[in-house]
C-alpha cells in the first residue's frame, strides 16, 4: 500500500518555502512537480505544529454566478416533467444547472502564515487547473504559489481580497501539479 505521505515529494516542496523573492521561486520552480501527497503531507505538518514558525489555514468556496440558479418556477415544472423531452420552463431549468456545472469554480486556499502574519505561503487552485483537459496553463496541471515577497501588500489584505465576492489573488507562480486522481491506475 502506498505511503499517503510521498517523503522525496515532501523533500522537494519544502526547500520553496526558503525561496525570498519572485525570482528565485521562480528559478526554483522551474522543474518543480507538486505531488498532492506532497501538498497533504506539508498540511499535516503545519497542523501538528511540524512546520516551526509557521501556523497553517484554509479557504474553500464554490464560486458560480447566481443567475444560473433556477428559479422556484422552472424547478417545480422540472419536478412535473415525466419521462421524455423535457420542454419550456423545465428545459430552462435544466440548461442552467448544466451550465452553472461549467462555469462554477471550486477554489481551495491553503496558507502557511508566521504567528505575526508577516511571512506567509499560500497555494491554491480549482478544479480546472488540476485537470489535464483544455487547461489554461501551456504545461497542463498545476498549482498557484505566492508568498510574501510577491506583493507588498500585508496579508489580511491579501486573505479579504482572496475572500472577496470577486476573488482577487496575489501574485503568483504557476507550478506543475501531479493530482492522485489523475494518474492512471
Amino acid at each position: 500500500m502506498p505511503s499517503l505521505i510521498d517523503r522525496e515529494s515532501l523533500e522537494h516542496l519544502v526547500p520553496l518555502l526558503n525561496t525570498n523573492g519572485k525570482q528565485e521561486a521562480s528559478r526554483y520552480a522551474k522543474d518543480l512537480t507538486i505531488t498532492s501527497e506532497a501538498l497533504v503531507g506539508i498540511i499535516l505538518a503545519a497542523q501538528v505544529g511540524g512546520l516551526g514558525p509557521y501556523a497553517y489555514a484554509s479557504y474553500d468556496r464554490e464560486i458560480s454566478s447566481n443567475t444560473l440558479n433556477p428559479t422556484n418556477e422552472e424547478l417545480n415544472a422540472l419536478g412535473r416533467t415525466g419521462v421524455g423531452k423535457a420542454t419550456g420552463l423545465a428545459l430552462k431549468a435544466i440548461r442552467k444547472i448544466d451550465q452553472k456545472f461549467k462555469e462554477r469554480s471550486l477554489l481551495v486556499v491553503h496558507l502557511f502564515h508566521s504567528r505575526s502574519h508577516r511571512y506567509w505561503h499560500m497555494f491554491y487552485f480549482d478544479q480546472r487547473d488540476y485537470s489535464a483537459h483544455r487547461n489554461h496553463w501551456k504545461h497542463g496541471p498545476h498549482i498557484h504559489y505566492s508568498q510574501d515577497t510577491f506583493t507588498r501588500e500585508p496579508l489580511s489584505e491579501v486573505w479579504a481580497k482572496i475572500q472577496a465576492p470577486k476573488p482577487q489573488f496575489p501574485p503568483e507562480l504557476h507550478i506543475r501539479f501531479d493530482y492522485h486522481h489523475s494518474r492512471r491506475r
